[in-house]
């Protein structure tokens, strides 16, 4: 007994401690199998599955590793990781390898679709297992090639996303592998599809696009219009955000896939990488004029700052360094977009009523970018549907809300302005009203200086019909004394013819006196006429040259003391005027000259043609200089200040203007040292040769006049 008891008593223990020891290994062998190779996605019923939580990564910084080593490392227990998302590996210059199983259920179908996002990945290669076929070897798998620079028609299947066939038995599991390389943020999700299932979401993705792009051309026509009638450069910076947002939505949809498939493997990076760089360059600028009276300086700086590294952004696709700069314009996209939250109520002054609006604009603004910054550089897991389309989502929010604010501006706007067109309204009305007043008071005042003017003109014209009638009754009674003087002048001259005296210059001096004032009272009966501007009456030819001897000569013999000389430099040639008149004329102005002029000296008149007029010059020396200029003294009343000790009214030369500007001529006074010089215009008559002749006789017996008037 003791010896069958042994054996057994020595083998317990050891069972005893083999079995924990055998559980131990087991549990090991399944947590890190679980960790090298992640549990099978199994297909039942649902029409479709994610791929979230069934795929093992292994990263290749060197981007040199081929399918056959990563066969080999698929091996290794340790050399696949488990994740437990989607792949979200960041802004980070390395590829990624992903591997996931897939076995189906009766009720899945055999055939169905492995479709894949996003669509912007720049390099993407799926080795999918051949059914049937070892899968330790690389040539049991199905090369596919996809991918933003591969042409969208090599890809199996024309899609918005990126989309494959898979063929499936019942109850054998499909290996498939994923390489995946991008320029940007790597990051891989992806669903199973019954056929049924893909159409479906085909469908709905393309209605939801249509939709997101109707309704952001809508918004963009508005603000279009909006600029066209108020020409606010806040609705234009608007317009060209609205449509940044759309062509970089279009791009990372992928809906330019299928709107321009044979191009967008060319424009793809462009349009979804230097997208950003564009859409954050029309934001800063688009922000800049909405904020511009809110902003200080330091604001408007960082504005000016972050449009400039949008700039840079869209260079950095070309040049290489995108990964580095998208980071860093995300993060100061961010930065404006928080400084755009402390800026908003100081809008309330800008858009009353609105502030709300953009305040709740900017932080749907805000939260789309940090999630989407978050999400971008690996820090949050990646979501298939939500988190793919975030900034899709807030962005329409946020340029709905956006869009209601600067509607209300509008309405506001006009709401001003028709208030100023009514305050208009009325101030003209006033303005109106004020004005028909004051010339209901101006029409008062017209009529009334109408009839002071009147009145005046029936004074005037009774002043002047009284003064006529007095030089009616001046000239009658000096008609009488100077017939009285004429008859003795002329017992004079026949007692001087008996008695054989010599007074003959005295007698003539006397006799030339007298003729000379009866024609001054014909003339001033007759004064009335200088104001007419057509002289009528007694208008004839008259021969300067014998008219101005036979002037010379009277003044020569009323006053011998005084030398008088006339010189004519041409011929005689006719003006047409009144004799008369031009007799009163160069006398007053012969006579200025006598009293003027020292005693026993010369007094010269000259006359000669000049551009078709006659010019008469007369010359005397002045005892004083004029005291003030030349057209002066033709104004009525106006005297020298050398005329004191003369005898005047002052009438004598404006009497010589009236006369000459009747007779179409001109007359002025100048000096020239110690000479004094009035020079005379009259034109000529131009007559026809045989049409006139000197008539001396007309003026042989001219009257001398004194400067009665």
């Amino acid at each position: 007994m003791p010896n069958i008891h042994a054996p057994m008593n020595t083998l317990f223990p050891l069972t005893v401690w083999r079995a924990p020891c055998v559980g131990i290994m087991f549990l090991l062998v399944l947590f890190f199998s679980a960790h090298a190779w992640g549990r099978p996605l199994v297909l039942g019923e649902q029409g479709s599955y994610e791929l979230a939580g069934h795929m093992d990564l292994l990263k290749d910084p060197t981007l040199r590793m081929d399918f056959s080593e990563v066969l080999k490392a698929g091996e290794k227990g340790s050399s696949f990781r488990h994740l437990d998302g989607n792949l979200n590996n960041g802004y980070k210059k390395e590829a990624c390898w992903v591997r996931l199983t897939i076995e189906r259920n009766p009720s899945f179908p055999e055939h169905g679709w492995l479709r894949l996002k996003p669509n912007y990945i720049n390099y993407l290669t799926l080795y999918i297992q051949i059914p049937g076929h070892d899968p330790s070897l690389a040539s049991s798998y199905q090369i596919v090639r996809l991918g933003n620079h591969i042409p969208a028609h090599e890809r199996p299947v024309l899609h918005p996303d990126f989309v494959v066939p898979l063929v499936m038995q019942e109850s054998q599991p499909v290996i498939i592998y994923a390489r995946v390389f991008s320029n940007s943020s790597i990051s891989l999700a992806g669903m199973i599809h019954t056929d049924e299932d893909l159409r479906d979401y085909t469908n709905r993705h393309v209605i939801f696009q249509s939709a997101f792009l109707g309704i952001f051309l809508t918004i963009l026509l508005i603000n279009v219009i909006f600029y066209i009638f108020t020409r606010d450069k806040l609705f234009l910076s608007y317009s060209i955000y609205l449509l940044a947002g759309i062509i970089v939505n279009f791009a990372v949809e992928g809906v330019l896939t299928l709107l321009f498939p044979s191009i967008v493997h060319l424009v793809s990076d462009y349009l979804v990488y230097g997208g950003l760089g564009l859409n954050i360059l029309v934001y800063s600028e688009f922000s800049r004029i909405l904020f511009s009276k809110a902003t200080g300086r330091w604001s408007r700086l960082y504005m000016r700052f972050l449009s400039l590294l949008g700039f840079v952004t869209i260079v950095a696709v070309h040049v290489g360094f995108y990964p580095l700069m998208a980071p860093l314009a995300f993060i100061g996209l961010l930065s404006l977009v928080a400084i755009q939250l402390g800026l908003s109520h100081r809008l309330s002054v800008y858009f009353p009523g609105s502030e709300i609006y953009i305040v709740l604009a900017f932080v749907v603004n805000a939260l789309g970018y940090f999630h989407m910054l978050l999400r971008l550089i690996g820090i949050i897991p990646l979501g298939f549907l939500w988190d793919m389309n975030t900034l899709q989502f807030t962005s329409l929010f946020h340029i709905t809300l956006i869009s209601i604010a600067l509607s209300r501006r509008v309405l506001i706007a006009e709401r001003v302005l028709t208030e100023s067109a009514k305050q208009a309204l009325n101030a003209a009305k006033e303005t109106e009203q004020k004005a028909l007043a004051l010339a209901g008071d101006m029409t008062q005042e017209l009529l009334k200086s109408k009839t002071q003017l009147e009145g005046a003109l029936a004074s005037e014209q009774q002043v002047l019909e009284q003064q006529h009638r007095f030089l009616s009754m001046l000239s009658h009674e000096y008609r009488t004394p100077l017939a009285v003087i004429r008859g003795n002048l002329d017992l004079i001259d026949i007692q001087n013819i008996t008695q054989q005296c010599r007074y003959d210059e005295e007698l003539t001096a006397m006799h030339l006196a007298v003729d000379r004032l009866v024609e001054v009272m014909e003339v001033s009966l007759e004064h009335s006429r200088l104001y007419d501007k057509h002289i009528k009456g007694g208008v004839k030819p008259v021969f300067i040259a014998p008219f101005l001897s036979s002037m010379v000569a009277t003044m020569q013999s009323m006053w011998p003391h005084h030398f008088f000389s006339y010189t004519e430099a041409s011929d005689s040639q006719p003006i047409v005027g009144e004799a008369k008149y031009l007799k009163t004329a160069l006398f007053n102005l012969l006579d200025n000259a006598r009293k003027y002029s020292p005693p026993d000296s010369a007094i010269k008149v000259e006359s000669h043609i000049e551009q078709g007029d006659v010019v008469v010059t007369i010359q005397n020396q002045s005892v004083a200089l004029i005291g003030k200029e030349g057209d002066g003294l033709f104004e009525k009343y106006a005297r020298g200040d050398n005329s004191h000790n003369t005898s005047g009214a002052g009438i004598g030369l404006w009497l010589v203007r009236q006369i000459i500007e009747q007779h179409n001529g001109v007359v002025n006074l100048e000096a020239r040292g110690s000479i004094i010089q009035a020079t005379i215009h009259l034109p000529l008559a131009n007559p026809e040769p045989s049409a006139l002749s000197p008539q001396p006789s007309a003026l042989s017996s001219p009257s001398p006049q004194t400067n009665f008037l």
